[in-house]
C-alpha cells in the first residue's frame, strides 16, 4: 500500500490581478455562467484579454489553480463553454441547393479558379 500524496498548500501571488485590463470593465459578465453571455460580450472580453499588461500571469494562474468557471486570460474556463468563433449554430449548416457555404466564394466567378 503506498502512502498517500499530500498537496501542500502554497500561497497565491494575486498581485498581478490589479494590472489587469477586465478592472476598467466592470460591466462585462467575467464570471457569468457561459450562457449568460452574449457573443458580444465575449468578443469584447476576449479583446480586452488580448492587450492585457498581464495576460501571461492571468494564464498561468488559471492553468495552476485549474479554474473551471469565468472568464479568464481572454477564454471562458468553463469547459462546456461555447468558443468565441462558434457562432450561432444555424451559421455552420448547410443551406439546399448551394452544395455548402465553401462554395459561395466563387459565385459569379469571382474566386479566382475556373
Amino acid at each position: 500500500m503506498s502512502p498517500a500524496t499530500v498537496r501542500s498548500h502554497r500561497p497565491v501571488d494575486d498581485a498581478w490581478m490589479a494590472g489587469g485590463a477586465c478592472l476598467t470593465r466592470a460591466d462585462l459578465p467575467w464570471i457569468a455562467d457561459p450562457d449568460q453571455i452574449t457573443p458580444w460580450d465575449r468578443l469584447a472580453m476576449a479583446g480586452l484579454c488580448k492587450d492585457c499588461p498581464v495576460l501571461p500571469a492571468c494564464a498561468r494562474y488559471a492553468h495552476r489553480e485549474k479554474v473551471t468557471a469565468g472568464f479568464w486570460a481572454g477564454t471562458h474556463r468553463d469547459p462546456d463553454a461555447p468558443s468565441i468563433l462558434a457562432g450561432p449554430r444555424w451559421a455552420a449548416q448547410t443551406l439546399p441547393g448551394l452544395g455548402g457555404l465553401g462554395d459561395l466564394g466563387d459565385v459569379g466567378g469571382l474566386g479566382g479558379a475556373a
